[in-house]
């Protein structure tokens, strides 16, 4: 089967080194999903490449691909948003690869998704402008956009087993039976202990149609439940694993 020709928009989630002067990078693309290719040259001082193919980089890239071939070959690419700020910010940059990690663990090669696309563009924008407080709670609304774009979407205001509305001070996760559990069916199906406070806030990130700084509260409380929640329902229904972001 020849070669065709594809230009897109693409997210560099992954680069290594080729050989003396090469790059094998992956890439989740706009049209055609996560691709790994070969940038022969790219390690040379004047590469065509320039820092197209940095980490996180948003680019323009012109690819040969071939149904059969496991890599591709990149045979021009132009940055058009790299994130500076985020080198900047150990936070910062820390979330923003848990991002492009996420997105590489959870995704198969050549499966385009549009939806996930521009929630991978989008936290990377976010990451860059959000006040300090607001880092983490806006990759906690990334996790959960991304979930629901691959399929998944966890329930976080009804119980998944009898449908009754989540409330009271501590509640219950069951990433298995995807989402929360009221006091009264936990005994019966297990789950994870957790704030009622904690629960409410992820629903109410999965409800906004995009990231609202005033929606966060001014430091939102149990952070690491927050985290573990999320971890445990991504690395359920993605089969991945360190979701979170988290150093150790």
């Amino acid at each position: 089967m020849p070669s065709r020709i594809v230009k897109t928009r693409a997210i560099v989630l992954r680069t290594r080194r080729l050989g003396e002067t090469s790059k094998l990078v992956t890439l989740y693309t706009e049209d055609e999903g996560k691709i790994k290719a070969t940038a022969k040259g790219a390690r040379k001082p004047k590469s065509k490449f320039g820092g197209a193919l940095e980490l996180m980089t948003e680019a323009q890239v012109v690819c040969y691909l071939r149904e059969e071939r496991e890599l591709q070959i990149l045979s021009d690419c132009d940055a058009l948003r790299a994130f500076p700020d985020l080198l900047k910010d150990l936070e910062r940059l820390s979330l923003g690869s848990a991002a492009c990690e996420l997105i590489d663990r959870l995704t198969a090669e050549r499966d385009p998704n549009r939806r996930l696309y521009r929630c991978l563009s989008g936290v990377l924008a976010g990451l860059e402008e959000v006040e300090g407080r607001q880092v983490e709670p806006l990759f906690w609304y990334f996790q959960l956009r991304a979930a629901e774009a691959l399929g998944y979407r966890p329930e976080l205001q009804h119980c998944t087993s009898c449908r009754a509305r989540l409330e009271g001070e501590w509640l219950w996760f069951s990433p298995a039976l995807g989402g929360g559990l009221c006091a009264r069916c936990e005994a019966a199906t297990g789950g994870i202990r957790v704030a009622g406070d904690s629960l409410r806030l992820l629903a109410g990130l999965q409800a906004l149609s995009a990231y609202q700084q005033e929606a966060m509260p001014p430091a939102p409380a149990r952070r690491g439940e927050i985290r573990s929640m999320l971890r445990g329902f991504l690395e359920y229904h993605g089969g991945q694993h360190r979701c979170d972001g988290s150093r150790g």
